[in-house]
């Protein structure tokens, strides 16, 4: 009778398991395209579609990789190609105990959209600075040397640098860049021109281009932010030399009569 117990038991905790595996993901990987991983303590996974993400997990991409997460809070996160990222925190630990949202972004290009959990619950990271979030859809990219680039869709973020310099962008488009000592808003991609639109262009490639990303990770205001033709006010015609205007009545040939007119 012992061991029948124990067998049914046994049964009980491997129909089991899986749901506790599940409850322990901070998300699901929902869209994977090659090259993508996650360092795992001293295990590295390589991600598929359904893949679960876990607290403490270093997701890493190559040149064509692409991981696209949900997690259980409704956040969405993009990882794009060459990139890479640590999730340091989560609202549910895998103790049960509650956290925060805390993402450090080390390099490479990013998505973000804020989930169902109280706004100021989130926190990105990256080499030269920190993002604070208020209900907000947003792309960033991150560059070698730890410089970040980010550009609005909605909502408000502040974002400092390490030195403690913040500033804030709350428009549509609008786009901050920060390093280790300074913080700036850089203005709208509408406004932007020249070879700085061009640079921005590079950046954020889902800005310029969503199709690679599954429907429910694309953001309505991103497509105008960089596509449409920059708004820039028209530039006054400047001749170097304009002609002389007479200051008098024009000159007269022959014999003028008085005032000078003929």
């Amino acid at each position: 009778m012992t061991k029948r117990v124990l067998g049914l038991i046994g049964a009980m905790l491997l129909m089991l398991l899986p749901g506790l595996a599940l409850a322990d993901a901070a998300g699901t990987a929902k869209g994977v395209d090659p090259q993508a991983d996650a360092l795992r303590g001293t295990t590295t996974q390589t991600l598929v579609v359904g893949s679960d993400i876990f607290l403490g997990d270093k997701i890493q991409t190559g040149p064509k990789g692409l991981v696209q997460i949900l997690f259980a809070d409704n956040t969405k996160m993009v990882v794009g190609p060459d990139s890479s990222l640590t999730i340091e925190d989560y609202l549910l630990r895998n103790d049960g105990s509650a956290g925060k949202f805390v993402v450090d972004m080390l390099s490479g290009s990013f998505r973000f959209a804020t989930g169902n959990a109280p706004k100021n619950k989130y926190q990105i990271n990256t080499p030269t600075g920190t993002i604070g979030i208020r209900g907000t859809a947003y792309d960033v990219f991150v560059e070698p040397d730890g410089t970040t680039w980010i550009m609005l869709y909605h909502g408000a973020l502040r974002f400092c640098s390490n030195s403690g310099q913040c500033e804030e962008i709350t428009d549509v488009c609008a786009i901050g860049q920060y390093d280790a000592m300074q913080a700036q808003n850089v203005g709208t991609g509408p406004q932007i021109a020249g070879e700085e639109r061009k640079s921005l262009q590079e950046r954020f490639r889902y800005a310029m281009d969503q199709s690679p990303l599954l429907r429910e990770f694309w953001e309505k205001n991103s497509f105008d932010c960089l596509h449409k033709t920059p708004d820039v006010p028209p530039v006054e015609e400047h001749h170097p030399n304009p002609p002389k205007v007479p200051d008098g009545p024009p000159e007269c040939e022959g014999v003028c009569t008085e005032g000078g007119r003929p």
